[in-house]
């Protein structure tokens, strides 16, 4: 696991102690770094969290107060694989520049092949785990940025459920490297959403971001 930065609040109460050295001090820069939280937490992926951290560090460092930004193991957030996506609109990740322009309708044959080449390497592409409990079924959308995906019911994917998203980041993480590695199946062509649904069931239901349940 690779150390990012202290989690917010342990962050929030270094920039207090900093803040508060800096009083009848002259620091250069006046101020330290402002943390990464709240919003700045949201809106920001890893590899931008980490430099803001080394940026405290160092301005504590060269202010003579190194001592201030000792945080406990513990209280730091760590991931296997440190982000480095451009954070979206909505906090999630972009997998391209923003941008308004129309997307090409995929020709009918096109769907085919890409669907074909997802269910014959289902296995490879989501994992065995996965691959026990789901299934690709269909393109779906106005212009086919949606794939239909059965599922077992009973099974608990490991980004949380079928239909929310996990409270712990990196397990949030897991539905964005399950979307990625489909898209990275079909490309260029690309889905937006992934729908899951159980046999039998047709009224679509609450989703995580870039996904959702049909029931």
């Amino acid at each position: 696991m690779k150390r990012i930065c202290p989690n917010p609040m342990p962050w929030h109460d270094v920039f207090r102690r900093l803040t508060e050295y800096t009083r009848g001090r002259s620091c250069i820069p006046p101020s330290p770094p402002t943390p990464l939280i709240l919003a700045g937490w949201a809106y920001s992926n890893d590899v931008e969290k980490m430099r803001r951290w080394i940026e405290t560090v160092d301005w504590a460092t060269s202010n003579g107060c190194p001592d201030l930004v000792e945080v406990p193991d513990e209280d730091f957030y760590c991931v296997e694989e440190p982000t480095s996506y451009a954070v979206g609109p909505l906090g999630g990740p972009m997998y391209r520049p923003w941008d308004f322009e129309g997307k090409d309708y995929p020709q009918a044959g096109e769907f085919a092949e890409h669907l074909d080449a997802l269910r014959s390497r289902w296995r490879n592409i989501v994992g065995p785990e996965l691959a026990l409990v789901s299934q690709p079924l269909a393109f779906t959308g106005a212009k086919a940025r949606r794939l239909l995906v059965r599922t077992d019911e009973d099974a608990r994917p490991p980004w949380g459920s079928w239909s929310h998203l996990s409270a712990v980041e990196s397990e949030r993480r897991s539905f964005t490297r399950f979307r990625a590695s489909i898209n990275n199946a079909i490309a260029p062509h690309e889905v937006d959403h992934v729908d899951f649904t159980t046999e039998g069931n047709a009224e679509q239901g609450d989703a995580p971001d870039g996904a959702s349940r049909r029931r």
